[in-house]
């Protein structure tokens, strides 16, 4: 009698044990399907590139056409990144006018300018990136970033650049000096700083901007020159699906730093300037700037972090190679170009380079765009999205 007293006592706790595996199976398996049903609702994607090329455009069009559209009391908040805009570009003109021997119209127009340059010197990123890199590493040493949300702190404290907002009659005065409007009207003959396509559309439309009741366009926005210095996230739905567009600092010396939090990306969309061809790197003055972006392309598309995400390629500012190439030919960046310098050639060609430097297994898909233009963006984006759509249904049935 003992024994089976012993034996239905043990049978009844082999059947409490087996429920309780049972009931953690089940928990498992609402886990890994809710885990599931969240990678299929939400995508996250990279988006990557040397500073300048137009991610953050990018960025401002996908709000515009899938997002608030920009209402009146946000584009108010742009601003003061316009006004900085446009004294930059007054700025780098004054800087070209020493070079040209040129003198402003009144020793009174000539005090302002020295007074206006001193308040609104042009600021150097790259010495700010270099400054914050030397306290990092030093930091490093003592406490080292292991989480994205550290790397996040850390890069951001890059952003508190709040420069002195410029006076407007201040800019009106130095605009309209002869001496000044000459140097503009020579833009195209400048050997080396040329003015930025930012810097030469604000100054073009330097009255509507200065004006008392100006609230910055779309168009205006789309146009504004801010380097994104730090990790910022952005999120955007379409359909069933969430998007979380994560927009890293770009400059050389930081690349290392972020790569290996990004294993969960579904796609890279790698951003380059067509026009840099023939621009050297601000970081390196002896590198060529889309020769950087092929070799930046290279590493992170044979990163081992990467191995399961897909490459979107996006060949910006197509318009200002157009333009550039009327005077200088693409072999000024590849020697060994020896076609013709129609612009869908030389899109091509460079193309071909990137296509070389991905891994063979890769699927890269390019497109060449120009970020400021609304209604061609408006059509890409939707291609884009039905792209990435299917990149992450593959990518979930694989899983």
């Amino acid at each position: 009698m003992l024994r089976n007293k012993n034996k239905t006592f043990s049978l009844t706790t082999m059947s409490k044990g087996g429920r309780s595996a049972i009931a953690r199976s089940r928990s498992i398996d609402q886990q890994l399907d809710e885990e599931r049903g969240r990678r299929e609702r939400e995508v996250q994607l990279l988006i990557l590139g040397p500073p300048g090329v137009g991610k953050s455009t990018f960025l401002k069009q996908v709000r515009l056409h899938h997002g608030d559209q920009f209402p009146p009391e946000e584009r108010r908040k742009y601003h003061d990144q316009i006004m900085q805009n446009v004294a930059t570009g007054l700025v780098q003109l004054m800087e070209h006018m020493e070079r040209m021997g040129l003198k402003f119209d009144s020793p009174d127009t000539e005090r302002l300018s020295d007074d206006f340059r001193k308040k609104h010197p042009r600021v150097s990123f790259v010495a700010l990136i270099k400054k914050f890199k030397e306290a990092d590493d030093e930091a490093e040493e003592i406490c080292p970033a292991t989480t994205k949300a550290e790397l996040t702190k850390r890069l951001s404290s890059l952003d508190v650049y709040q420069p002195e907002s410029p006076i407007v009659d201040h800019m009106h005065t130095l605009w309209a000096d002869p001496s000044m409007q000459y140097c503009f009207s020579r833009r195209l003959k400048f050997d080396t700083d040329k003015l930025t396509q930012s810097s030469e559309y604000f100054l073009q439309h330097i009255g509507r901007i200065c004006s008392a009741d100006y609230v910055a366009s779309i168009q205006d926005i789309m146009y504004i020159c801010w380097p994104t210095l730090g990790i910022q996230e952005h999120t955007f739905r379409v359909d069933q699906l969430l998007y979380r567009m994560v927009d890293v600092a770009g400059q050389r010396s930081m690349r290392k730093k972020w790569i290996h939090f990004f294993e969960e990306a579904v796609a890279v969309l790698f951003f380059v300037s067509l026009a840099s061809y023939d621009e050297p790197l601000e970081e390196d003055t002896s590198v060529n700037s889309l020769q950087d972006s092929l070799q930046a392309f290279n590493e992170v598309s044979h990163s081992h972090f990467l191995n399961k995400t897909e490459f979107i390629l996006f060949l910006n500012k197509k318009d200002l190679l157009a333009q550039k190439l009327k005077t200088t030919p693409l072999s000024t960046c590849f020697p060994s170009y020896s076609g013709n310098q129609n612009p869908d050639s030389c899109i091509r060609y460079i193309k071909e380079q990137f296509t070389q430097n991905k891994p063979s297994q890769k699927q890269m898909y390019a497109h060449a765009c120009c970020a400021i233009d609304v209604p061609f963006m408006k059509d890409l984006l939707s291609t884009v999205v039905d792209r990435i759509v299917d990149i992450n249904l593959r990518r979930t049935k694989a899983m």
